[in-house]
């Protein structure tokens, strides 16, 4: 069984919120005030990653991973997070660079971080990069991508601690908010779906990556097969089938985002039993092949970068 990589009530909870007016308002008067881009990310079901899955990494930090990628940075974000799954936290990476990151917590558990940071807390120098630089040359970057990041790295932004911790601070007032809104929106959620839809969508999360058929499902329930079909076409809008696919491809997405991971390795672990149908579900519901995707993601990161 699978327990991460799924959709729940929290992740569309979660996901409600991100796009939500309320945010993109709060991030924008926070950037203006700090001048930092603050991130909201899912805790439950997500490894901490590196910088490359952030869309406010800074150029250092997109150009390290669009070159090769750097194990340090997500060991750096590993630590983070299990810092902050309490209370607010900070780190500096390899580099020195500084990133905070504050709980969002409903009850007794975080389910969303609010980070941001990846700043120096002076002006980077020759100096502070010789180290860096060591560090890069024997993880096997090539002298033209250390150039590069040497740029990158010089043109980073730079805030005093005193004014970086005042962040912070913002950031922890924020997350009390931002947790009232995911109580809402929680409810929101237990009040749209029948008790039976939630139980049957945690069962196919929950088995994502196996075999799922109609009737295993509906006896999860405890309703017959055709009745469990026309409360989920209702509750839904797709059939399980369509739902089941809809989820692997998601889940598959996510995975395809790592440029070591093959794509025939993807389509087994998200439960296809054969390339051939993974490649058409993927087609169907992302409109462009697995290949195509990654190729296409790998692509924006490297514009993100230049």
């Amino acid at each position: 069984m699978i327990a991460q990589e799924f959709e729940t009530a929290e992740d569309r909870a979660i996901q409600k919120l991100a796009e939500s007016p309320f945010l993109r308002t709060w991030k924008r008067a926070f950037a203006l005030a700090t001048g930092l881009e603050a991130e909201l990310i899912a805790a439950e079901g997500h490894e901490a990653t590196s910088c490359q899955d952030s869309r406010t990494a800074n150029p250092f930090c997109r150009s390290l991973q669009a070159s090769q990628g750097c194990q340090a940075c997500v060991a750096t974000r590993q630590s983070l997070w299990r810092d902050a799954a309490d209370r607010a936290a900070t780190t500096k990476c390899f580099a020195g660079m500084r990133e905070a990151a504050v709980p969002v917590r409903v009850g007794d558990h975080a389910i969303a971080y609010l980070v941001a940071g990846q700043i120096f807390d002076h002006s980077p120098t020759t100096e502070d990069f010789t180290p860096v630089e060591a560090r890069l040359r024997r993880d096997g970057f090539t002298g033209e991508q250390i150039a590069e990041l040497r740029e990158a790295y010089a043109a980073s932004p730079v805030m005093e601690v005193y004014r970086f911790q005042a962040a912070t601070t913002l950031l922890v007032a924020f997350s009390l908010q931002l947790a009232a809104e995911l109580n809402r929106l929680l409810l929101a959620e237990e009040n749209v779906e029948s008790p039976a839809i939630c139980r049957a969508k945690q069962y196919i999360n929950a088995h994502l990556d196996e075999r799922i058929s109609l009737d295993d499902v509906a006896a999860h329930v405890c309703v017959s097969p055709f009745y469990f079909c026309k409360i989920f076409k209702q509750a839904t809008g797709m059939t399980l089938t369509e739902y089941v696919n809809r989820r692997r491809v998601e889940w598959a997405k996510r995975k395809l985002l790592n440029p070591h991971a093959r794509v025939t390795e993807v389509a087994f672990d998200v439960g296809y039993q054969s390339l051939s149908q993974f490649n058409r579900s993927f087609l169907k519901y992302a409109g462009e092949s697995p290949t195509k995707f990654r190729e296409q993601a790998h692509t924006d990161h490297i514009c993100e970068a230049a």
